[in-house]
């Protein structure tokens, strides 16, 4: 797979946003057991996540963008292109985007989309929103993800309900003179190996029912382990770059255990692929914009960033970006309203 590359865009600002509230180890303690509660914790590292009770996806989303529009130079007037991407939508049409742009009051020629994308979600997100400032045709493009995962998962699925965490991000891309450059791959014939199925059958009130979230563990920690060192090489091949010449590879956040075990894959200082899913979950396609907002060290060059993400699909894909000139905004924390 050779690299792409989309050039005059520069990536403005990133910021997320997290609900308040959080299960740690004495909720799951009472719900599976004291020993099965320390099981899945020590396998994964993830002691806590973060749980969006009574919030919607729009709402963590509209905060996420709140927060980063409040500390940057620019009106959500000149806002001309949202990309909204989750796979917990709060409506089944016209998709997430649609209510995110009536709540921000953004303008009616403004272009809007929504794409259904998972773990793999924020580095294709990127791809639409700077493909639309490398146009020509745009210029602030609004890109955004969320996802609460805690309401497709089975409460009594003490594997999976202890992984996935809720949260939400903004990113503003703009006009400038970096380039991203990106691999990306798909094998669609692993779809039934992480994802969610939707039954169709007519009631009285409904016309479908969304079931809840499957994950064949072993199967997609086999999956990310193949293809993450195999696309992160890939992209740096084509790009001329070393691993010792990237400041940053900031991976989507599955687990601590698939992390750790991609570093030493990836034969990288542990130092340079930063681990923040403890306490917070897996959160999909938020998981890197939100390190990115929560952990990133302004300090130093950070002009050689390997941002990769891999998962539902199975998808993956890594993306060389220059974020030296980014701003990074502290994630906004919300709770619902009573």
């Amino acid at each position: 797979m050779a690299h792409k590359t989309i050039n005059n865009v520069s990536i403005k600002a990133i910021s997320a946003a997290l609900p308040t509230h959080s299960m740690g180890q004495n909720e799951f303690a009472n719900l599976y057991g004291l020993k099965e509660a320390a099981r899945v914790a020590r396998g994964t590292g993830i002691k806590a996540i973060r749980t969006a009770d009574g919030l919607s996806t729009q709402a963590l989303i509209v905060a996420a963008v709140t927060q980063l529009i409040d500390n940057i130079d620019i009106s959500l007037s000149d806002i001309d292109a949202l990309v909204v991407v989750t796979q917990t939508p709060d409506s089944w049409t016209p998709g997430t985007a649609f209510a995110v742009h009536s709540e921000l009051g953004l303008n009616e020629g403004c272009y809007v989309t929504t794409i259904n994308d998972g773990c793999a979600g924020y580095v294709n997100g990127l791809v639409q929103a700077t493909s639309l400032i490398s146009s020509g045709v745009y210029k602030n493009v609004l890109l955004c993800t969320g996802d609460i995962n805690t309401r497709l998962v089975d409460d009594s699925d003490y594997q999976v309900r202890m992984l996935f965490g809720d949260a939400a991000s903004a990113t503003l891309i703009g006009e400038g003179e970096d380039s991203v450059s990106y691999i990306s791959g798909t094998d669609g014939g692993g779809k039934d190996l992480l994802g969610v199925k939707v039954s169709y059958g007519k009631t009285e009130e409904n016309s479908a029912r969304v079931k809840t979230l499957q994950m064949d563990g072993a199967a997609v920690m086999s999956f990310a382990l193949k293809r993450v060192p195999e696309v992160v090489g890939n992209l740096l091949k084509g790009k001329g770059l070393s691993k010792e010449q990237i400041d940053l590879f900031v991976l989507h956040q599955p687990n601590e255990f698939i992390l750790k075990y991609l570093v030493n894959l990836l034969e990288v200082e542990p130092t340079k692929v930063p681990i923040d899913v403890n306490g917070i979950g897996n959160t999909n396609s938020s998981s890197i914009p939100l390190l990115l907002a929560r952990r990133y060290k302004v300090e130093g060059t950070k002009n050689n960033i390997i941002l990769c993400g891999f998962g539902v699909g199975l998808a993956w894909n890594a993306m060389h970006v220059n974020l030296s000139d980014t701003r990074f905004i502290a994630p906004v924390e919300i709770s619902a309203v009573a």
